[in-house]
């Protein structure tokens, strides 16, 4: 950051609101069907955004039912981020996240940071769609969970995910949700498809673009086949098409990626013949191993371990490890006994670390070089202040965000909630005894949709808290005006976020697969085992051990009430122009799903990344340079000449590096 950039967000952050920037929104949006109401964005904004100047946030009221306009509504959450060009294009991008189940609208600065490639000439629009986070408070199992609280405290102590609701979860949440009155029928792809031209047609847009990823490459399927008008164009990356059964194909996420990965070694002639039907042995190494374990001198080497190395290429968080240029010779190696590059790989010595800082390599080339001493002084000088630059600016960050704060905090009145709140977060973790720190989760976890009252908060500290302890938090209560006990109760909320969000985020993604998904035999754990046998690229083994990535589904869809909808399943059409990118290594979604997707679309293109995985826009610029090429001119001739330079050698038996064709 610069000193007048450090200059102009000061200025931003103290100077008084402009009435004027968003001026439309705040005065309840651009179309009296879907009321907008502006709230404070998730912090920390700053340093990378300014809530009200550079981004705003809110929610959008939408009908329950579409077919019904007039019945109850549901709230969408958004985040508009301002184009940071002056005379911006009139047509935005929105981004439809993937999950369902992991919304993006309070992480403000990480979802923009994918999308910034994007922002130089558009808004850009992120929504938590239907049913999932900031659009579904009112869903939350409070109760049920509040009964349940002890295990779920229990497995955050240990470091567990909870990937997998018990059922009498499950069903007491479905009974609270139905008790509140809410049809989770209507938490669908195709009522989430209609809440997208809503959300635009509030905020003022007549024209868009939509960026979906994983599971909103779904949605963003549904809305292409339900064609609203002001749609224009549309990039799917990381497919997931409905028209395939893909809870009961999730295991080619894995085949794919060896298929893909190794294919340029299979057609290559000199790769071919160092390592012939290497894609084949590949597979067949798994089942070798399962039955016969490699002993290796930091343990046995068995399927489980061959899959980490070669499946955890790339994960969901965006770590890439350029592994492939090694697979080969690994995979020869284990049929030998031999495991010295599996090992290198386990240790981090391959592949070859880069230098530990951008300082360290500069130094390193100018040595390199040959520079005189006093040349090398100078380098020295330069080096010196580059790393000063480096701390200055994260102090400008952390300093940036913590003046945000405090402002934020001026402006609500609210310092007295928040000394409150920390001094009853502290006095619950010293309480002795799990049982009793359980005991007060529980009603802690209850207020969070309470009424914010005083009172509440005293019963709570009368309660579990006895001596001085009580009495100085029940002082506290005392000084608070009614806006600083309704800021406690909202701490309360954010507070509990973390410990919700662990179970939160499989129920939504229940929502969604049980009903529509799993609906009428389309998915099955049945299906899932026949199409892989029928595919053949596992083996008996790796095909018992990969059929559990449905086993959650198995124990939790008998629960839902099925509500497919009308030709769900058969293949979408579209005239309108669309990208479909799609990773190499992607384990979530298969790369080869990318040309089905787009089959019968009209006007597709379709882009496979070397050493990519889910989202490719996280893993290289040449991704994120295409997608920005398509979005300013669909029609126009995509040059995607990039992806051929992401093709990683070969290392060959002698250890040389061999160049491979894309």
């Amino acid at each position: 950051m610069s000193p007048e950039q450090i200059f102009a967000l000061i200025a931003a952050l103290t100077a008084e609101p402009d009435p004027e920037a968003f001026a439309t929104l705040k005065a309840g949006g651009a179309d009296p069907a879907y009321p907008v109401t502006v709230a404070p964005c998730a912090r920390p904004v700053a340093p990378s955004e300014i809530d009200g100047k550079s981004v705003i946030c809110g929610t959008i009221e939408v009908p329950f039912d579409h077919r019904a306009p007039d019945g109850p509504k549901i709230d969408i959450a958004f985040n508009l981020y301002k184009a940071h060009s002056l005379s911006p294009q009139p047509d935005p991008v929105i981004y439809l996240h993937g999950g369902p189940g992991d919304g993006t609208v309070s992480r403000v600065a990480r979802t923009i940071g994918f999308f910034e490639h994007l922002r130089g000439r558009r808004d850009i629009i992120a929504i938590d769609e239907r049913g999932v986070d900031s659009s579904a408070p009112e869903m939350d199992c409070y109760s049920t969970l509040g009964d349940q609280l002890g295990d779920v405290v229990d497995a955050r102590l240990e470091g567990l995910q909870m990937t997998v609701l018990e059922q009498d979860f499950i069903s007491g949440c479905l009974a609270e949700l139905d008790a509140k009155g809410i049809d989770i029928s209507l938490i669908n792809t195709e009522q989430n498809a209609m809440d997208v031209p809503a959300v635009m047609s509030a905020l003022g847009y007549d024209s868009y673009n939509i960026y979906g990823i994983s599971y909103g490459t779904k949605l963003t399927m549904e809305i292409l086949r339900q064609d609203p008008p002001g749609i224009r164009a549309a990039v799917i990356d990381g497919n997931a098409p409905p028209w395939l059964p893909l809870y009961s194909m999730f295991w080619q996420s894995h085949s794919a990626p060896i298929q893909l990965s190794l294919a340029p070694c299979e057609r290559d002639p000199v790769c071919a013949e160092a390592y012939p039907d290497i894609t084949a042995r590949t597979f067949a190494l798994y089942e070798t191993l399962g039955e016969a374990p490699v002993d290796g001198p930091n343990g046995q080497i068995d399927p489980g371990t061959l899959w980490g190395v070669i499946d955890q290429r790339v994960d969901v968080t965006g770590t890439y490890k350029a592994i492939t240029p090694y697979i080969p010779l690994m995979v020869t190696q284990l049929e030998q006994g031999d495991t010295t590059i599996i090992d290198q790989i386990l240790s981090g010595a391959l592949p070859p670390q880069p230098a530990t800082s951008s300082a360290e390599a500069a130094r390193a080339a100018a040595l390199a070089a040959g520079l005189s001493k006093a040349e090398m002084a100078q380098v020295e000088a330069m080096l010196s202040a580059a790393e000063h630059i480096e701390i200055a600016e994260s102090t400008v960050d952390r300093a940036a965000q913590e003046l945000e704060g405090s402002l934020d905090a001026d402006a609500r009145d609210t310092t007295l909630a928040e000394i409150f709140d920390d001094r009853l977060a502290a006095a619950i973790r010293a309480m002795p005894g799990q049982a009793a720190r359980l005991a007060v989760g529980r009603d802690y976890l209850d207020l969070r949709f309470e009424e914010p009252l005083a009172a509440r908060l005293v019963t709570l500290i009368e309660t579990h808290m006895t001596g001085e302890t009580a009495e100085a938090l029940s002082g506290l209560v005392r000084q608070l005006d009614a806006a600083e006990v309704a800021r406690v109760f909202e701490l309360i909320r954010d507070d509990n976020e973390a410990t919700v969000q662990d179970v939160e985020g499989a129920l939504q993604l229940y929502l969604y697969a049980c009903q529509e998904d799993f609906a009428d035999g389309w998915n099955s754990s049945e299906k899932f085992s026949r199409l892989m046998a029928e595919d053949g690229a596992w083996g008996p083994l790796m095909q018992e051990t990969i059929v559990d990535m449905v086993a959650s589904f198995e124990t939790a869809c008998p629960l839902f009430e099925k509500h497919p909808r009308e030709d769900w399943t058969s293949v979408g059409s579209s005239d309108r122009p669309v990208l479909s990118m799609n990773g190499e290594l992607d384990t979530q979604t298969a790369g080869i799903w990318g040309e089905l997707a787009v089959q019968d679309y009209s006007d597709a293109q379709v882009v496979m990344v070397p050493e990519s995985g889910h989202g490719t826009i996280r893993f290289s610029q040449c991704a994120k340079d295409i997608t920005a090429a398509f979005i300013e001119d669909p029609e126009g001739a995509l040059d995607t000449s990039c992806v051929e330079d992401l093709r990683l050698p070969v290392m060959l038996p002698d250890g040389t590096m061999h160049p491979l064709p894309y």
